[in-house]
C-alpha cells in the first residue's frame, strides 16, 4: 500500500474508532434523553440547540476548514512550521472576536422571535460554548493539516465521556436540559484543554496577532464560511420554524428521528474527514492518484449508506418503538422520510470535498446557497401548514438538489470523472436484502432481524461483485507486512 492509502486508513480506522465510541455513547444517552425529558421538553431542548446552531458559522466564517487545508500545504515546506504558527495566532483571536458578536446576535434573535424566558435563557447560556469551539475549533484546524486525527478523534471521545458521565449526573439532580447545557460546556472546555497542548506539542506557537491581515483571511475563508452557514440553515431552520409556527411536541417528534439520521452520518465523517487533509496534500504533489481514489471512495460511501436506508425504511416502526417507546409513534414516518436523506448526505460530503481540494469552493458556496435557498422558502411556506412531515420531505429534497449541482458541475469539468460506475449493483444488492429483512419483520425480533440484514448484504455484495478482492487486499496490505513496491 502507498504512504498516501495508508495515511487515509490509518486515520479513518483512528477516526471511525473513535466515532464508533461517540456515537454509541451519544446514542445510549440521547435515547435516555428523549425519553427522560419526554417530547415537549426534548422539543424546547431541541430548539435551544437549533438556534444556536443555525448562527453558529458565524463564529467561524469558514476559517477552520481553509486553516486545515494551508496547514496541509504547509507542511511540505522549509518554513511550513512558522507559516503554521502565524496562521494559527490569526485565525484563533479572529475567531475569539466572532465568537463573541455571535453569542449577541443570537441571543438578541432569540429576543425578538418572542420565544418564553426559559428559552432565551437556555440559548444565551449554550451560545457560550462558541467561545470555547473559538479555541478548541482553531487548535483541531492545526491538527487536521498535519494529519493528526488521532488526536482529535481521541479529544472527541473525552468530550463525549464528560458530557454523557456530567449531563447523567445532572439529570439525576433534576436540573433538566438546563444541566445537559451545562455538561456539553464542560465537555467541550476538556476537548479544548486537550488539542491545545496537542498543538503545543507540535511545535506551534501563539504569537501576536495581526489584525491587519484578517480581511485577507476573511476573503480566502468566506466560500468556506459561506457554505458552512448555508448547510447550518438547512440543518436547522427546520426546527426553529416548527417550534415557532408548531410546537414543542412536534418539534421532538421531529428531532427524535432526525438525531438517528445523524447518528448514522458517522461513516461518511469519519471517512470524508480522513481524506480531505491527505488528498489535499497529494492535490499538488500527485495529482495523478486523485481520480482512483475519488472512484473508490464514492463506491464505498454507497456501500455503506444505501442498505441502511432500506433497512430502516422498513422497520422504521419497530427502530422507534425499540428506542422511544410507543410515545412517539409520530416519529416513524419521519423517520421513514429521513433516512433517505443518507445516501445524499454521504454524497454531498464527499462531492463538495472534492470540488474545493480543487481549489473550486466557490462553486461549493454557490451549490450550497441554491440548496439552502430552496430549502428556506419551501419550509417557510409548507412547515407552518403541514408541519414535521413537509419539513421531513425538505430535508431529503434539499440534499438531492445539492448533489445533482456537484454532480453536473464535475461532469462538466471532467467527462470522464463517473462517480457512480458500479451503483446499480449496490443497489440491487440492498434491494434483494431489503426482501429478505421485510419477509422477517414480523418473524423475529429486530436485533436479529438487523443482523440476518447485513450478513445477507455482504454475501450478496460478494457473490453481485460490488465487494471482492480489492477491498480485501485494501485491508490485509494494511494489517500485514507489505512487500516491497505493493500498491493500494
Amino acid at each position: 500500500m502507498n504512504k498516501p492509502s495508508k495515511t487515509i486508513f490509518r486515520n479513518s480506522i483512528f477516526s471511525f474508532a473513535a466515532q464508533i465510541i461517540i456515537k454509541i455513547f451519544s446514542f445510549i444517552f440521547s435515547i435516555h434523553i428523549i425519553r427522560y425529558l419526554g417530547a415537549e421538553s426534548f422539543g424546547q431542548y431541541s430548539a435551544i440547540l437549533a438556534f444556536v446552531g443555525t448562527f453558529a458559522i458565524f463564529s467561524d466564517l469558514g476559517l477552520s476548514l481553509y486553516s486545515t487545508r494551508q496547514v496541509a500545504r504547509y507542511r511540505d515546506e522549509p518554513d511550513g512550521v512558522q507559516k503554521s504558527s502565524t496562521l494559527y495566532t490569526n485565525i484563533l483571536f479572529f475567531r475569539i472576536a466572532l465568537a463573541i458578536a455571535s453569542v449577541l446576535l443570537i441571543t438578541a434573535f432569540a429576543y425578538l422571535t418572542h420565544r418564553p424566558a426559559a428559552i432565551i435563557l437556555g440559548i444565551a447560556l449554550n451560545s457560550i460554548i462558541l467561545l470555547l469551539y473559538a479555541v478548541q475549533g482553531s487548535s483541531e484546524a492545526v491538527l487536521g493539516g498535519f494529519e493528526r486525527l488521532d488526536i482529535t478523534s481521541g479529544s472527541r471521545v473525552l468530550n463525549q465521556s464528560v458530557f454523557v458521565l456530567a449531563g447523567a449526573l445532572l439529570l439525576w439532580l433534576g436540573a433538566g436540559y438546563f444541566g445537559l447545557i451545562t455538561a456539553n460546556l464542560l465537555a467541550v472546555s476538556s476537548m479544548l484543554i486537550m488539542c491545545w497542548f496537542a498543538v503545543k506539542a507540535l511545535g506551534l506557537k501563539v504569537g501576536k496577532p495581526t489584525p491587519d491581515t484578517w480581511v485577507k483571511l476573511l476573503r480566502f475563508s468566506i466560500p468556506f464560511g459561506i457554505v458552512g452557514f448555508a448547510l447550518g440553515l438547512s440543518y436547522k431552520f427546520d426546527t426553529v420554524l416548527l417550534n415557532i409556527f408548531r410546537s414543542d411536541q412536534e418539534t421532538g417528534y421531529y428531532n427524535a428521528a432526525y438525531n438517528l439520521i445523524f447518528s448514522l452520518v458517522i461513516f461518511s465523517n469519519a471517512f470524508n474527514t480522513s481524506l480531505y487533509p491527505t488528498l489535499s496534500r497529494i492535490s499538488v504533489s500527485a495529482p495523478e492518484k486523485l481520480r482512483s481514489m475519488y472512484n473508490r471512495s464514492f463506491r464505498y460511501l454507497m456501500f455503506m449508506s444505501l442498505p441502511i436506508s432500506v433497512g430502516i425504511t422498513i422497520l422504521a416502526d419497530q427502530f422507534v418503538q425499540f428506542l422511544y417507546t410507543k410515545d412517539y409513534a409520530p416519529s416513524i414516518i419521519a423517520l421513514r422520510i429521513l433516512i433517505w436523506v443518507l445516501p445524499f448526505m454521504y454524497a454531498s460530503e464527499f462531492l463538495g470535498y472534492t470540488i474545493v481540494i480543487a481549489n473550486k469552493e466557490s462553486r461549493v458556496a454557490r451549490a450550497v446557497l441554491i440548496s439552502t435557498g430552496c430549502n428556506i422558502l419551501l419550509n417557510l411556506f409548507l412547515v407552518p401548514r403541514f408541519g414535521y412531515i413537509a419539513a421531513s420531505v425538505m430535508t431529503v429534497v434539499t440534499e438531492m438538489i445539492l448533489v445533482g449541482q456537484y454532480v453536473w458541475f464535475l461532469r462538466k469539468q471532467d467527462k470522464d470523472f463517473v462517480f457512480y460506475r458500479g451503483i446499480l449493483s449496490t443497489i440491487f444488492s440492498a434491494v434483494l436484502m431489503g426482501i429478505i429483512v421485510f419477509s422477517l419483520r414480523t418473524k423475529v425480533n429486530l436485533i436479529v432481524n438487523v443482523l440476518v440484514g447485513a450478513v445477507s448484504y455482504f454475501v450478496i455484495s460478494w457473490v453481485t461483485g460490488v465487494i471482492g478482492k480489492d477491498e480485501l487486499n485494501f485491508v490485509r496490505h494494511f494489517f500485514l507486512p507489505q512487500k516491497k513496491g505493493t500498491l493500494s
